[in-house]
């Protein structure tokens, strides 16, 4: 399996700054509405998701308790594999070797971009290489496989990390610290989940950064795993920025983290698609 690292802009100074938590809202693409829970889930929804028509008054939570997603572990580091579509729907398959497959991923997400998911695992068989992944949407942490031979498979040396407990957010690169900012995380009844995700769409606000995604949004394929539906549409969570930055270290959104709003210009400068998005309990877990 070959593995090139796709490009990236220059190198950020490494500098603390000061981060807004993400917050729930509907997100403007192209004339349309589409909802994203800010609470730690993924704002990019699957292809078989249904676009919200309406705007619901509240959030409608199912349970208090988030159900267990620790971040995944397996001999892959994330963002060791980062698998694209080859402008294709990407078939997917339960289990490495079968003939047909189960389910497939359309080529592009609601938002436009070209379908991309983390690869946590690998295994040869008859001769063929074939990649364990996880997928968009609820419930979180769901595994299929995909043949090596189907899709464009890259890395990146990127990654955003998140710590609930210090409401931190750090961006990395080859492991080193880059840029650590204090963010708004989920509220106790809506918390941003744990566990490995990575950015499906990038979405530019700076025209107008005055809404509640503030200038950039990262979506996430994540969802949250206490709300059913927010504005009518999948409870999906972003890394964005803010029009509050008061609220900057509090737990009051819906599951996204929030961001200063040159953070999140900068993230979006700086993680791209496929970039991992790991959220953490704590610095000290």
């Amino acid at each position: 399996m070959t593995s090139t690292s796709p490009p990236t802009a220059p190198r950020p100074r490494r500098r603390a700054l000061v981060i807004a938590a993400v917050a729930v809202a509907a997100v403007a693409v192209a004339g349309t509405v589409l909802a994203i829970a800010l609470s730690g889930g993924d704002p990019a929804a699957p292809a078989t998701a249904a676009e919200p028509t309406s705007a619901m008054p509240a959030p409608s939570a199912h349970s208090a308790a988030p159900s267990p997603s620790p971040s995944a572990t397996a001999g892959v580091a994330p963002g060791e594999i980062v698998v694209t579509t080859t402008g294709e729907p990407i078939q997917l398959y339960a289990r490495a070797g079968d003939a047909e497959p189960s389910e497939q991923l359309e080529e592009w997400s609601l938002y436009g971009s070209p379908t991309t998911l983390l690869g946590f695992d690998t295994q040869d068989v008859d001769g063929s290489t074939w990649i364990a992944v996880e997928l968009v949407g609820a419930p979180n942490h769901r595994r299929a496989w995909v043949r090596e031979a189907d899709v464009e498979v890259t890395a990146t040396d990127v990654a955003i990390h998140v710590y609930l407990d210090e409401r931190e957010v750090d961006l990395t690169r080859a492991g080193e610290v880059e840029l650590t900012t204090r963010a708004v995380i989920g509220a106790d009844e809506s918390p941003t989940p744990v566990g490995t995700f990575w950015v499906t769409d990038p979405l530019d606000f700076s025209a107008n950064d005055s809404g509640v995604y503030g200038a950039y949004a990262l979506g996430l394929n994540g969802f949250s795993e206490t709300l059913e539906e927010f504005n009518g549409g999948p409870p999906q969570i972003a890394v964005h920025g803010t029009n509050q930055p008061e609220l900057l270290g509090e737990n009051v959104s819906n599951g996204c983290i929030r961001v200063p709003n040159d953070v999140a210009i900068e993230l979006g400068a700086q993680a791209p698609v496929g970039t991992p998005v790991i959220v953490h309990q704590s610095r000290a877990a």
